[in-house]
């Protein structure tokens, strides 16, 4: 996966900035061998929501020459043509999230378990038909898994989505 200079540019400035910059989305699908056509780069950053983050990243961005929108999970930056989400940090991102984080260059990738996990908590069906082909991956860390659905309040969506693409989870096994 080759990653665009906008996007290089963008994720040295949140490091510079102090972020730990993960890549989320469809493009952290690619690198478990997933492939979904998008037309953006969805990050993340390992900060909370706050208004000196908010205007911190704002400004930087301004000074660079982007023109910058405010969502309610960040913001959007277009560069030449490439669209950039950077999403404030999520909901569960903790020190075990960043322990099996794998590195990809200057980014973070969360591990199949917790895209799981950010998928599901999106809802969208995109992300939903997404969950399907990543709890399909070899080697996923069902006890891992589970025990981050249930601190998410998500497990029995979980387990709805498993059973309809044939899979049996459970803190044990996973059954096929």
């Amino acid at each position: 996966m080759e990653i665009p200079q906008a996007v290089s540019v963008i994720i040295s400035m949140l490091k510079q900035l102090g972020f730990r910059v993960f890549l989320i989305g469809a493009r952290a699908l690619a690198f478990y061998g997933i492939v979904r056509e998008t037309g953006d780069w969805d990050l993340t950053i390992d900060k909370p929501f706050s208004v000196e983050i908010r205007d911190l990243i704002t400004n930087k961005l301004r000074d660079l020459g982007y023109n910058v929108q405010w969502r309610k999970w960040g913001f959007y930056v277009d560069i030449n043509d490439v669209h950039i989400d950077i999403n404030y940090m999520p909901l569960t991102l903790d020190k075990e999230f960043i322990e099996k984080a794998k590195f990809f260059g200057d980014l973070l990738i969360p591990s199949i378990e917790d895209l799981i996990i950010l998928k599901l908590m999106s809802g969208e069906r995109k992300d939903i038909e997404d969950v399907k082909h990543l709890l399909r991956l070899p080697n996923l860390d069902i006890h891992y898994l589970i025990k981050r659905s249930r601190q998410a309040g998500i497990d029995k969506d979980l387990l709805k989505i498993a059973k309809r693409i044939g899979l049996r989870l459970n803190d044990e096994a996973i059954h096929i």
